[in-house]
């Protein structure tokens, strides 16, 4: 990382980067703040675990913010204690760099239950130009952690001009439900 920072929020993104925002140099300094945003890329070609700089906050997330992928592909930023006893009431709204390459992706799935390790029909526009799927669990950020964020690939294969055919996880141990 560019900016030294602790205290930060990391949110995995579809595309297999990570963004990282908020925190402080220096423990939950409001005078330290770090309000530059950076995104991880673990696979940038042929270097490996490059970082990039990302849109700037307004607002100090220190101790006690949340960062949180939504269904869209944004992420919402919240909280912080920028003074003790003083709780941080805005939210922002973080808009990936992904969200301004292209049309967004469109997938309507034939089925509204599925079941572990079967195979889920959807309708996509261009299937044959899909180089991957994945399910992505948004997560539950507390203390600025977030055990809950998984990307779990989905082996997948066009099964005609408009349709791919998705292998689902084989247990909840991959994917948990919800």
């Amino acid at each position: 990382m560019a900016m030294r920072r602790m205290h930060l929020c990391a949110t995995l993104l579809p595309n297999r980067t990570v963004l990282v925002n908020g925190g402080s140099m220096m423990e939950e300094s409001n005078a330290d703040a770090v309000f530059e945003a950076e995104i991880y890329h673990p696979d940038a070609g042929s270097t490996p675990g490059t970082w990039s700089m990302a849109a700037k906050s307004r607002v100090a997330r220190l101790y006690h913010s949340v960062a949180l992928l939504m269904p869209d592909g944004k992420v919402i930023t919240s909280g912080s204690n920028p003074q003790r006893k003083t709780e941080e009431l805005r939210i922002e709204v973080f808009w990936p760099p992904y969200l301004f390459v292209g049309n967004r992706p469109r997938c309507t799935p034939a089925e509204t239950e599925i079941h572990y390790g079967g195979t889920l029909t959807a309708a996509v526009p261009n299937p044959g130009q899909i180089s991957s799927v994945c399910l992505i669990r948004p997560g539950a950020t507390t203390h600025s952690t977030d055990g809950e964020q998984r990307l779990v690939d989905l082996p997948h294969q066009p099964v005609g001009p408009s349709q791919i055919s998705l292998q689902l996880p084989p247990d909840p141990r991959i994917a948990p439900p919800g």
